[in-house]
């Protein structure tokens, strides 16, 4: 897509979302969608492929803020720019959106295949920005296994938030932390 086009479908992304919290649900129509954001059906197939495909703007807004944090944070611990990090792209200023819209992403089948899209994308694409924290290449086995459990610890947050009701960020650093410790070094 081209920049244009790419911002025009954050828009709209951002537009049904908002829709999406404040009606409490997916179970909205294409053309509920288009007349409530304002936007022609055929603007709508362009941007989205399905109905589903309406919140992959926002989740890939998320993963671009999360991993520019990562490349650009000063120097530090590495578990701190990954808790500043998971604050920068799902809390602070965003958290009432992330605490209203996941819910209904996870309650919806497509939505939660998207997500699990975005989530694996952001895995992939994060070990670009961890490699020269970790002083190694992006597809070497450690910084994969640590995008891997990065992203996890994302997923898992998310989901107990969702479940729960639970504050996301104290979720992600304990996820995190047990994923630091090593903890399946000391499975049985």
């Amino acid at each position: 897509m081209g920049r244009v086009r790419d911002d025009a479908a954050m828009r709209a992304s951002e537009k049904c979302c908002e829709l999406y919290i404040s009606r409490g649900t997916t179970s909205l129509t294409v053309a509920e969608l288009t007349a409530a954001i304002g936007i022609s059906a055929r603007s709508f197939h362009r941007y989205f492929p399905t109905k589903a495909d309406t919140v992959q703007p926002v989740f890939d807004w998320t993963t671009d803020t999360f991993n520019t944090h990562v490349r650009t944070a000063p120097p530090g611990p590495l578990t701190g720019v990954l808790r500043d990090g998971f604050r920068v792209m799902l809390g602070g200023t965003h958290a009432a959106r992330t605490r209203a819209l996941f819910p209904l992403v996870f309650a919806d089948p497509g939505m939660w295949s998207v997500f699990l899209r975005a989530v694996h994308h952001g895995e992939t694409t994060l070990a670009a920005a961890l490699a020269p924290r970790l002083g190694s290449a992006p597809d070497a086995i450690g910084t994969r296994t640590a995008a891997a459990a990065v992203a996890s610890a994302t997923r898992l947050a998310l989901e107990g938030m969702a479940r729960t009701g639970q504050d996301p960020e104290p979720l992600f650093d304990a996820h995190l932390d047990a994923f630091a410790s090593g903890v399946l070094a000391g499975a049985r």
